[in-house]
């Protein structure tokens, strides 16, 4: 059942085919992550609180126009469950099967459910949550006589720990789509660790940040009604991501003994956060090493996708990543680019674009790993070519507009 939460803000004054890929001609700034727009899109958000270190995502929304801007946001719960659990055990579907939290036996299910809420940002105004914590309304007391005030709240994490990602598409009065760009949006991943076993009050602290992808309204295309056409309404979707990356077990050039892995977080331009129905997408990769020798895989995916490059092409985990054409054992050279492509097909109700963001890790071996050794970590949004000529869609709820 879907979760709505109705509350308002008002401040101040769903697995991936080898194959070639047909690249898209002319580049595009269709989606961007360095301009406002109409409907913007964190892919990865993480809370974990209950493990070595605590891990939390903050958010930033900015209004970036001199009016006053109504905003409806839908934060994606990602997780997968174990079976024999009741649905009450978060696990990664995606993840290392030594790390599941299932019982031995059980089966990681994948999840996917999303809670809304709404925002009402004053010219010019940036706001600030944490995903595991969200942000409650202020008491009328403790209000500030300079006018910057909320009036709801903004919802925290359903689960600890999550993954997910977060859409958020601005809006009227009366909470129907604009053909307005005035959001833009900055995630930052943040995680505090303290080595194990030590009992030095010291701690590791490491973040990585990235821009949220905007996706800008076209003026005068907008019908104001539930169902937002990326493509007709809004830009369309990048045809093809370009991920520019180190391969995995490469040796950091800068650092001796640490090592280089990367996460790739995938997210469908299409979604339906009103039937909450997720879509599953065959993804073609195009891997070229530095001598531009050429190798392809292929994997669905399904509403969302956090994943160690290793894994795409063999079995989760450590063991048999020597094996993958992500991986250094393989190509022989320490960087390569990877082409990333949603299979288009005859669907006219949804369809196959795809966002992206990566996030590399540096550190000690991750096949033998050094438990309590620092990591140290960057995030990027993949880089992207063309437009998508299958349109994308992303079904909305029935609004409830604030008294």
């Amino acid at each position: 059942m879907r979760k709505v939460n109705q509350s308002a803000f008002l401040a101040g004054g769903c697995a991936l085919l080898g194959g070639g890929l047909l690249l898209a001609g002319v580049a595009r700034a269709d989606v961007t992550s360095t301009n406002s727009a109409g409907l913007v899109v964190f892919p990865k958000l993480v809370v974990d609180t209950k493990g070595a270190g605590r891990i939390d995502t903050i958010i930033q929304l900015t209004n970036t126009s001199s009016q006053p801007v109504n905003v409806r946001c839908f934060l994606v719960n990602a997780n997968g469950h174990c079976v024999s659990a009741d649905d009450i055990v978060p696990c990664n579907p995606e993840g290392d099967p030594a790390k599941w939290t299932c019982d031995k036996g059980e089966q990681c299910v994948p999840g996917w459910q999303e809670t809304d809420f709404r925002l009402r940002l004053t010219p010019k105004q940036p706001i600030m949550w944490t995903v595991g914590s969200g942000l409650e309304r202020l008491p009328l007391a403790d209000v500030p006589t300079n006018g910057y005030f909320n009036d709801g709240n903004i919802v925290p994490a359903p689960e600890d720990p999550m993954v997910g990602e977060l859409k958020c598409v601005q809006v009227g009065e009366d909470e129907k789509p604009v053909d307005r760009n005035d959001l833009m949006g900055e995630a930052t991943i943040e995680t505090v660790a303290r080595p194990v076993g030590s009992t030095s009050p010291s701690v590791h602290v490491d973040s990585r940040g990235y821009n949220a992808i905007g996706i800008q309204a076209i003026e005068g295309e907008n019908d104001g009604d539930n169902t937002l056409v990326l493509g007709q309404e809004y830009n369309a979707c990048p045809n093809v991501l370009i991920l520019d990356h180190f391969f995995d077990d490469a040796d950091e050039p800068s650092s001796v003994g640490d090592k280089v892995r990367t996460h790739l977080t995938l997210v469908p331009c299409s979604e339906d956060f009103n039937l909450q129905a997720p879509i599953t997408t065959t993804v073609q990769f195009l891997v070229f090493n530095e001598f531009e020798q050429r190798f392809s895989t292929s994997r669905p995916i399904r509403c969302f996708s956090e994943i160690v490059l290793s894994d795409i092409d063999t079995r989760l985990g450590p063991h048999g990543d020597a094996q993958s054409i992500f991986n250094v054992n393989v190509q022989g050279t320490l960087t390569g680019q990877t082409l990333v492509r949603g299979v288009a097909d005859a669907a006219t109700t949804y369809g196959h674009g795809l966002l992206a963001i990566a996030e590399e890790f540096q550190g000690p071996s991750f096949t033998t790993p050094q438990p309590g050794a620092p990591v140290f970590s960057s995030a990027y949004v993949a880089h992207q070519r063309g437009a998508r000529t299958q349109l994308d869609y992303v079904y909305l709820p029935e609004a409830a507009p604030a008294q």
